[in-house]
């Protein structure tokens, strides 16, 4: 049994000042209290150091940016901090009541994790509506691997600071998928990673952000798995699951791009539809519909859209780590 690892909890904040009292207050009242928290200040313009006013800079440190980012916040951010694992939660987010305590426990009674996690609420516009882990099982260690290439199985997870600074941190050019892409080279470079079932953080989502940008999320979804297939810790035996979950990433990309065509009448509905037909890792019937948008009279294309599923049918393969974004 090794001694409790140190925690940092870095918020990144961009036009916050509405939520960060809210965040900043459920990581100072944890017990055992954090290392350290540090608020990254990406370039705001909304008050949001008065917003932080009332809490202490001896406990609240403010760490002033230019607007880069949420991936160049916290990398800035977890290059001053100081503690062995660093925390990293969304000014809109919370942490419940014995979140530290939990992930202190892991590890202290695993010191080979180099990533700490626990279960948390989703909120959907000031509901809760599930747990994270009830949709993504977290996979014992032998499946870790496997598993980071199709999705990523943590949330809101602590994670060993010097691995984290080793493999460069968060990659800035992804505009969304930055948490899998990071999580995903740590999980290849060899890191292993631990979870408590019990739900001690919650995740906001709202409802705009469910359906705005999916195409953009998914083709960044494929960006990441063009990297993994580039990154040399990839063994010669997952690499065609990394091609097969490739595909499937491009496919939605398409089914996207098709759905939001049709929606806004664009004049590319066409030309959208042949992609989705012609996306090897599409479902049968969103190859069919997209032949049908490319070949079909146009009064067909509604229906078509509407066959190609509603934004609750695209919305559960957001992952939730990304649907705010």
């Amino acid at each position: 049994m090794s001694e409790t690892p140190t925690i940092s909890i870095v918020i990144p904040a961009y036009e916050a000042a509405g939520t960060i009292a809210e965040a900043v207050g459920s990581a100072l009242s944890q017990d055992p209290p954090p290392h350290q928290v540090i608020v990254a200040d990406d370039g705001s313009g909304d008050g949001l150091e008065e917003a932080l006013a009332p809490f202490p800079p001896a406990r609240v440190s403010l760490l002033r940016l230019s607007h880069a980012g949420v991936s160049a916040s916290r990398n800035a951010a977890c290059r001053d901090a100081s503690g062995e694992f660093v925390l990293f939660l969304d000014a809109d987010d919370l942490l419940l009541p014995g979140k530290l305590a939990a992930l202190g426990r892991l590890g202290r009674e695993r010191p080979d994790l180099d990533i700490l996690a626990t279960d948390l609420w989703f909120e959907l516009d000031g509901r809760r509506s599930g747990r994270f882990g009830e949709a993504n099982a977290f996979p014992v260690e032998a499946e870790q691997r496997r598993t980071i290439l199709e999705r990523c199985f943590v949330a809101q997870p602590a994670i060993r600071r010097s691995r984290l600074l080793a493999l460069g941190g968060f990659d800035e050019s992804l505009r969304t998928g930055e948490d899998w892409d990071c999580l995903l080279r740590l999980v290849l470079d060899g890191s292993v990673a631990g979870f408590d079932d019990a739900p001690l953080a919650v995740y906001r989502i709202h409802g705009d952000s469910l359906t705005s940008s999916r195409a953009d999320t998914f083709r960044d979804r494929a960006r990441v798995l063009e990297k993994a297939l580039a990154n040399p810790s990839l063994r010669p035996g997952e690499r065609a699951f990394a091609e097969q979950m490739l595909a499937i990433q491009r496919a939605r990309a398409a089914l996207g791009e098709a759905q939001a065509a049709v929606a806004e009448d664009r004049r590319d509905v066409r030309r959208r539809g042949l992609a989705l037909a012609r996306a090897s890792g599409g479902s049968p019937r969103d190859r069919v519909c997209g032949l049908g948008l490319f070949a079909g009279p146009a009064f067909l294309r509604p229906w078509l859209g509407r066959r190609l599923g509603g934004p609750s049918q695209l919305s559960r393969r957001l992952p939730a780590m990304e649907a705010k974004k």
